[in-house]
Parts: C-alpha cells; sequence; structure tokens
C-alpha cells in the first residue's frame, strides 16, 4: 500500500518529444485544498504536473480512495506522460491490503491455509 501524493510530491517523466530536449518530471500542481494530506493538498487523478515539456497529469490512482470525487493519487501511480509519482507522504497510506483484494477476487489469500481447509472439511464430511 502506497504512501498518499500530495502537492509538491515530485513525478518522473520520460518522455523527450517533441524535440530532442527531455521533459523533467517535477512536482504535482494541482490538488484537492479542502483535503489535507501532511499538510499539504491531496493529489488526485487528473491533477496537473509540472514538466519542462507540456504540463503531464496524473493517469491512474487508487479507485476505492475518492477525494473530490477523483481517485486517490499514490506513489508509483502512472502520469500521462509515461512517468510515475515517485514521492508520498509516509504517514499516510492509500489503497487496498492484499488481504482485502483476496475478498473481492473470491481467492484464497495463502494456497497451503485453503489446502488444509479443503482437508479438514473432507475429514468432516467422512465422519458424518
Amino acid at each position: 500500500m502506497p504512501p498518499a501524493a500530495r502537492i509538491t510530491d515530485m513525478h518522473t517523466c520520460p518522455k523527450v518529444e517533441p524535440g530532442p530536449v527531455p521533459h523533467v518530471g517535477g512536482p504535482v500542481l494541482v490538488g484537492e485544498p479542502t483535503v489535507q494530506i501532511g499538510f499539504q493538498p491531496a493529489a488526485r487523478v487528473g491533477d496537473k504536473l509540472t514538466c519542462v515539456g507540456p504540463p503531464d497529469s496524473v493517469s491512474q490512482g487508487e479507485k476505492s480512495v475518492l477525494i473530490g470525487n477523483k481517485p486517490a493519487a499514490r506513489m508509483g501511480d502512472p502520469t500521462s506522460h509515461g512517468g510515475v509519482i515517485v514521492a508520498g507522504c509516509p504517514t499516510v497510506i492509500i489503497g487496498s491490503s492484499a488481504q482485502a483484494e483476496t475478498l473481492k477476487t473470491d481467492e484464497p489469500f495463502c494456497e497451503e491455509c485453503e489446502r488444509k481447509r479443503k482437508e479438514r472439511e473432507a475429514r468432516q464430511e467422512r465422519r458424518g
């Protein structure tokens, strides 16, 4: 589960077009002013990011956490120029745990645990 992104958190930008000058990632420029994370406005999908080329934006975030009706941005989330957010607030973690994801997919979190559960059920059925 990655840290929450907010304005001033940096991103990378690998883009080189429209010329020989490479883009350089910079901080998140815009965030949701009504939600503060580490005393800074929270970043969300669609928020603008500083770039030497044209402005970049957050392209994906955590769909299960909405901030101002937009998915929350986190460290590691991609940007529209192909980069990623590389910093976040270490005390605010956003996203689902591996255990919660298994509940959504109905898949066992631990294959060994699932195998033992099935063995136990089979023993109980044999006993009657």
